[in-house]
């Protein structure tokens, strides 16, 4: 049985190789989930701090010729945050509390963001990937153990640019798998010098590939 699994594998992945791309413009949906990397100078205060976000899309791929398009859409961005473990180091007013339950603190956030990424067919089922993506923050709340109530996190920013890149695989049937990374040039909050870089694995589907 797992001989003639791996046969069907193979056999999908080469007929994606070889196969024509010959529609312009495809529409499709996604599923990502990612990890986020905070950085700048306030990012050591928030060193055991663990953020994680889910990403649903509608996805479009606008085709300027067989090999290259560009990847656009929008898509819903929920993020969850708390402490790995009981100790909180940062004090920063507006950002979060210092709490002596640690273990207790959490957040969430949701976002609409927009890729504006140039999409390049190395194969017919290899791509790779380069641009920005556009994070319009609707917000964030957080909780903490010593005040026993969700906060809304009013510092932050409404938007949030990203430069990154990514690699992916597209079967002949529109199935697709991928891996971006992107590197924050704005800072998430007011008066805060902290970016956040992402990593993300997506699985997705596109409803006219070929």
């Amino acid at each position: 049985m797992k001989k003639i699994l791996a046969i069907a594998f193979f056999l999908m992945i080469t007929s994606s190789a070889f196969a024509d791309i010959n529609k312009a413009n495809i529409f499709g949906i996604s599923l990502d989930e990612g990890s986020v990397i905070l950085m700048g100078d306030a990012a050591p205060d928030f060193a055991d701090y663990s953020l994680v976000y889910t990403s649903i899309s509608f996805n479009a791929i606008i085709g300027f010729g067989n090999r290259i398009g560009l990847h656009t859409g929008a898509g819903l961005l929920i993020s969850f945050g708390s402490y790995v473990n009981g100790d909180v180091d940062s004090d920063i007013t507006g950002i979060h509390y210092t709490s002596t339950d640690a273990k207790d603190d959490d957040s969430y956030g949701m976002a609409i963001t927009i890729p504006a990424m140039a999409r390049f067919y190395a194969t017919n089922a290899l791509f790779l990937e380069a641009g920005a993506t556009f994070d319009f923050n609707l917000f964030e709340v957080y909780y903490t153990g010593d005040t026993d109530e969700w906060d809304n996190r009013d510092d932050q920013k409404l938007l949030n640019v990203e430069v990154g890149g990514g690699i992916g695989f597209t079967l002949n049937f529109g199935l697709e798998f991928s891996f971006r990374y992107t590197y924050g040039l704005t800072d998430m909050y007011e008066d805060i010098d902290m970016t956040d870089s992402r990593i993300s694995l997506g699985i997705g589907y596109w409803f006219n590939y070929r």
